[in-house]
């Protein structure tokens, strides 16, 4: 009896909630209603923060979990779902209460069931909407490796191809080895096989790292993570990164080969965690080098010899860098000659064809003569014959400038990216560029020499305003700058932790001992004709101490770089004539000295620490572009800055300290700067910027790719007005939570931004369109130039352009959006603007 009472009590109990429930149906419409639209804004706020979390990662290349793409179309259709009950919910009112009651039962208790079990539903997607991770990084199988366009497949690369990869489809065999001399196209001819393998399916991914001559272990760990898609953490020890690699290499069922170029010496695979033996599962090393020996060393199971190329190759590689046709018969014999001499290389041949092109039978005929009789002495591992034609094309560069930027190139270290604006910098510091009114003009002349040798092919592309040597080519710049007017030393990278020891440095002009691991600087140094000194350490957190008297005896110094140094700038008045200063993430002492450096033209104190500077700036009467990114300096320093033509920096204006920072007098109004930027030394400082970098109250991204950018954050609107000189040729321009403005033009700027490229807002609560031309008029200029906009946390936007006649061909620049938490009108989307899934 007991149990069965239990039994009736639990019954009942179910009984009594299921009529709650029905009676609740009937009468509690309007509260079922209101906890669903409740629902409905929770289940939204958690969509828009996951789509905000996945457009983050797409744009660091990852892919969206699968769950987390089933989890937003499920959202989508149950938001669709409830809109759809609660405009039937409103209809049914207005249809069925004409006068305000008798209320139709049968709807109400249809559609408050409905209503509940929709809230449920939003309420479970909200559980399953909190994820450990949205999105993973995006596998890099099928990126090319870098090979020329023009490349010309000859008998020698054909069948050296073809028995590198029967070798690498044998299941025997772990390892191949191919070898030839310097200059043979080994490198080329590996990305072109590891392209090859990918395309055939031989191998799902292909990975490569460049060894060098001074194998730096933690580097080629890096490169090959890089090509995998992965990071190591850098505070990792080289075994706890070996093992990270090893076990990305080993847990999977991928067929992966793995490239290892120029390498010199027996090599510890697994110290760098490079699986071999039986561990290895899918993987297989193609490895290169110069020296037979060195696969046999490693265990190369296949060792293939890359040979040079014959006469008629040969002469055909040089005709075509030479821009000779097949019907001029008139060069035949000495472009022959001239072939032969080159002994079938094709580096020496490209180099030696493009130094001539363009040029007369008579000089053809002398450069023939000249590599017969060249008598160069023999350098371990390399061809002479490489060197000889090598130094050929060096001879035959135009003007005096741009050899001397061919020999600053290989102050870097080997394999080395060398950025455009370093080679700027040194140029300027040389004095190379005299003649140009403006830095730009030096830039542009220095981009012409830069052409100039990568016509020559004594340079090579390396990405966005990079360039690189060949290992080759570098070392025959350190050879041609081992005599001469322009004695070099270049060491970069290679390892040392001590000075070099040297007998004497009385006759070097330029010492390069940067991307080393020094533990300290000798003092005394007699070094008189020193021009150009580029130190650093390789490791951030290794920090060169510089002695007090270490620049006493280079007084001809001219271009300083120092990376991860300590020193104090006291230590400098001995070198009064130098004009390139950057000192790259340093602990300095003594800034007041700085105002002893007359000359100065270049001042880079990027990630270093200091005090304050301004008034030592005061004396810098030659300064011309100023480096401070990374440091944060406040807005009031600036007006105490020389003139300048370019500036990088952080600045720091708090919105509390607007009434002294910013001269908010009427004096200084937005429609008129032209007349009253003298009331603003801020603004009139700006006004005579060419370039400039600058971040306010912010500090990421850490650089800013355009020429002339400005990155607000955290202001009012009315702090804008000091910043407007910089708007005539912005090319990149970010808003993060700016406030009490309602749109970008005219309110900020009337001039429409005409060289925008790109134009981030975030979490600008205010804004309620970008350009309002409702009251005035807007020109048709205004974003002509924009290719991309984000648009991150704008809750308040409702349109892009605000007025009756927008320009037809407004819109057709604009490329690419990037919406997140974006609500614009039905009224834009009508006007072809975009929508919130664009």
């Amino acid at each position: 009896m007991e149990i069965v009472a239990g039994i009736a009590s639990k019954i009942g109990e179910y009984l009594v909630e299921a009529t709650v429930h029905q009676v609740r149906y009937l009468f509690c419409l309007n509260s079922i209603v209101d906890d669903l639209q409740n629902e409905e804004i929770n289940l939204k706020l958690a969509e828009d923060r996951i789509k905000q979390e996945v457009e983050r990662e797409k744009r660091n290349t990852k892919v969206t979990e699968k769950d987390v793409e089933k989890w937003l179309v499920d959202v989508d259709n149950v938001v669709e779902e409830v809109e759809r009950l609660k405009e039937e919910i409103q209809v049914n009112k207005r249809s069925t209460r004409p006068n305000g009651w008798c209320p139709n039962w049968v709807w109400r208790y249809r559609l408050s069931r409905k209503a509940a079990k929709k809230t449920l539903v939003m309420a479970k997607l909200q559980v399953r909407g909190k994820f450990n991770r949205v999105a993973h990084l995006k596998p890099l199988q099928g990126i090319k490796l870098s090979a020329p366009r023009d490349f010309m497949s000859f008998e020698a690369t054909k069948l050296t191809s073809y028995q590198i990869i029967e070798a690498l489809k044998d299941e025997k065999t772990m390892m191949v080895g191919m070898y030839g001399t310097g200059g043979a196209g080994k490198t080329t001819l590996a990305n072109m096989i590891g392209n090859e393998v990918q395309e055939q399916k031989i191998f799902d991914e292909v990975v490569k790292a460049v060894v060098s001559q001074n194998p730096n272990l933690i580097n080629i760990q890096d490169q090959l993570a890089g090509s995998l898609g992965m990071t190591i953490q850098e505070k990792s020890s080289l075994e706890e990164r070996a093992k990270r690699l090893h076990l990305r290499f080993t847990d999977t069922t991928k067929k992966i080969l793995i490239i290892l170029d120029d390498v010199w010496a027996k090599l510890d695979l697994a110290t760098i965690g490079i699986p071999f033996g039986s561990d290895r599962k899918g993987c297989k090393i193609l490895l290169t080098t110069r020296r037979q020996h060195v696969c046999t060393a490693m265990g190369c199971q296949s060792r293939i010899s890359l040979n040079t190329l014959n006469e008629e190759e040969g002469l055909a590689l040089l005709k075509r860098h030479a821009g000779i046709g097949d019907g001029d018969f008139s060069m035949n014999d000495v472009a022959k000659e001239v072939a032969r001499e080159c002994k079938g290389l094709p580096l020496a041949i490209v180099s030696v064809g493009s130094a001539l092109k363009e040029k007369g039978i008579s000089e053809w005929k002398a450069v023939s003569q000249k590599l017969k009789h060249s008598k160069l002495v023999d350098v371990e591992d390399v061809d002479v014959d490489v060197y000889a034609c090598l130094k050929l094309s060096y001879d035959y560069l135009k003007g005096e400038n741009t050899k001397l930027v061919f020999l600053l190139c290989s102050l870097f270290p080997e394999d080395f990216k060398i950025e455009v604006e370093d080679l700027v910098r040194y140029g300027i510091g040389l004095g190379l560029f005299e003649d140009a009114d403006t830095i730009e003009d030096a830039r542009n002349e220095l981009q012409l020499l830069v052409n100039n040798l990568k016509d020559c092919c004594l340079l090579l592309d390396a990405g966005e305003q990079c360039v690189k040597m060949h290992d080759m080519v570098r070392d025959v710049a350190l050879w041609i700058a081992s005599t001469g007017s322009n004695v070099f030393m270049g060491k970069a990278g290679n390892g040392l932790t001590e000075w070099p020891k040297k007998d004497g440095l009385d006759h070097y002009t330029a010492i390069s001992l940067m991307k080393n691991n020094l533990k300290e600087l000798p003092t005394g140094l007699v070094c008189p004709k020193l021009e150009i000194l580029l130190l650093g350490s390789e490791s951030y957190d290794h920090f060169i101490v510089v002695p007090e008297q270490f620049f006493k005896e280079m007084k001809a110094l001219k271009v300083l770089k120092i990376t991860n140094g300590e020193l104090s700038l006291e230590s400098l008045e001995f070198s009064e004539n130098i004009r390139s200063l950057q000192l790259i993430n340093c602990r300095l002492r003594d800034m007041s000295s700085l105002g002893k450096l007359k000359r100065l033209r270049i001042l880079s104190l990027q990630d270093s620490s200091f005090g304050e500077i301004s008034e030592e700036l005061r004396n810098l009467g030659e300064l011309r572009v100023l480096d401070l990114r990374g440091t944060f300096i406040s807005l009031t320093m600036v007006e105490k800055f020389p003139p300048l033509e370019e500036f990088s920096g952080d600045i720091e204006l708090k919105i509390e300290q607007k009434s002294t920072e910013i001269n908010s007098e009427p004096c200084f109004r937005a429609d008129s700067l032209d007349e009253d930027a003298e009331c603003h030394p801020q603004a009139f400082f700006f006004s005579k910027l060419r370039r400039h970098q600058i971040k306010v109250n912010h500090d990421y991204p850490k650089n800013l790719s355009r020429s002339t950018a400005l990155r607000v954050s955290d202001i009012e609107a009315s702090s804008l007005i000091v910043f407007k000189p910089l708007y005539r040729n912005l090319q990149f321009f970010a808003l993060v939570n700016v406030m009490d403005y309602q749109n970008i033009v005219p309110s900020i700027d009337q001039g429409g931004f005409n060289e925008l490229d790109c134009l981030l807002l975030c979490d600008c609560k205010d804004l309620e369109c970008i350009i309002d031309a409702s009251q005035q008029l807007v020109p048709h200029t205004a974003f002509s130039n924009l290719t991309q906009l984000y648009l991150t946390g704008m809750n308040s936007l409702s349109e892009i352009y605000c007025g009756a006649n927008y320009p037809s061909s407004f819109w057709k620049t604009w490329k690419f959006y990037m919406l997140e938490d974006a609500r614009v009108s039905a009224d834009c989307h009508q006007q072809h603007c975009f929508n919130n899934k664009s």
